[in-house]
C-alpha cells in the first residue's frame, strides 16, 4: 500500500512537472501583447484607408469611363489614295 501511494505521488509529480512549459516558452508578456495589439489596430486603420481609396478610385474610373464613352465619336477612316498600293508586310 505504501509503495502504491509513493508511486501515485511520483506519477502526479511527473505529470505536473511535464505540463510546465519549457524555459523561454512562458508565453507572451503583457507589454508584447499590447505592442502587437497596437500594430494590429494600425494595420486595420491602414487597411480601411486603402479600401476607401480603392473605392474612390473605382468610382472615379467609372465616372471617367462614362464621360469618355458618351463624348467619343467614331473616327472616320482616311480616304484611300488612288493608284497607290498599300504596303505589304513581309
Amino acid at each position: 500500500m505504501r509503495k502504491m501511494a509513493i508511486l501515485l505521488i511520483a506519477v502526479v509529480a511527473l505529470m505536473v512537472i511535464g505540463c510546465q512549459p519549457p524555459e523561454g516558452f512562458g508565453g507572451v508578456s503583457q507589454e508584447q501583447f499590447d505592442e502587437l495589439k497596437a500594430q494590429v489596430e494600425t494595420l486595420e486603420t491602414d487597411f480601411e484607408n486603402v479600401h476607401a481609396a480603392l473605392d474612390q478610385l473605382i468610382e472615379d474610373y467609372n465616372e471617367l469611363k462614362q464621360k469618355v464613352d458618351k463624348g467619343s465619336k467614331p473616327v472616320p477612316k482616311p480616304p484611300a489614295k488612288a493608284g497607290v498600293k498599300p504596303p505589304t508586310q513581309k
